[in-house]
């Protein structure tokens, strides 16, 4: 009986997905200013500043990214996730650059997010279910949105963005995953039968 549930447990947690939890980063419990390894829901980012701005129509905390840094954002302790969606805001008239492992997509002002252009200073929920390139990655870059000169004090580049909906990766069960496990089953069952 302890090896049937040993077995019906391992078969459980081989499923594709399961255990794997959709996060929302929305920064709401986050410290103001900038951090160096800011964390949340099992996803961190190497650099983010934190910022009290209108964002999603009312003052709350959002992630920033100001002239010349690039964020990276990644799985606690590494592994592959999805992108689904986030909310951004383009305060200057920079374009600004999502790359991951598979590939890369910009924004700017002018550009078109499902049937809406964008705008300075309006916020719009970019939906990334769509473009392969947000599966199954490693990581996700907001890459440095400045058009300035680092050192001449030529500084044009602002976003903010929040409610990055994130979920790990699920991992495919292999056939032959599948085989051994209905193997394992067909032993237990009929060591049990021999017994009774």
């Amino acid at each position: 009986m302890k090896a049937l549930r040993s077995l019906a447990l391992a078969a459980l947690m081989a499923v594709p997905g399961l255990g794997a939890s959709a996060a929302v980063i929305d920064f709401d419990d986050a410290t103001l200013g900038t951090h160096t390894n800011y964390v949340e829901d099992g996803f961190t980012f190497d650099k983010i500043r934190v910022v009290r701005a209108y964002c999603q129509g009312a003052p709350k905390n959002c992630g920033s990214e100001n002239q010349f840094v690039d964020s990276t954002l990644t799985r606690v302790g590494g592994g592959l996730f999805d992108l689904a969606s986030m909310w951004i805001s383009l305060v200057t008239s920079v374009p600004i650059t999502f790359e991951t492992d598979r590939g890369s997509v910009s924004y700017g002002i002018g550009s078109t997010i499902g049937d809406q252009t964008i705008e300075v200073n309006k916020g719009y929920v970019v939906d990334f279910t769509g473009n392969a390139i947000f599966r199954n990655i490693s990581f996700l870059r907001i890459v440095d949105l400045t058009l300035g000169t680092p050192g001449t004090g030529v500084f044009k580049g602002n976003l903010r963005f929040d409610d990055i909906d994130v979920s790990p990766a699920a991992v495919p069960l292999p056939a032959t995953g599948v085989l051994l496990l209905a193997g394992l089953g067909g032993l237990v069952l009929s060591r049990r039968r021999k017994r009774a």
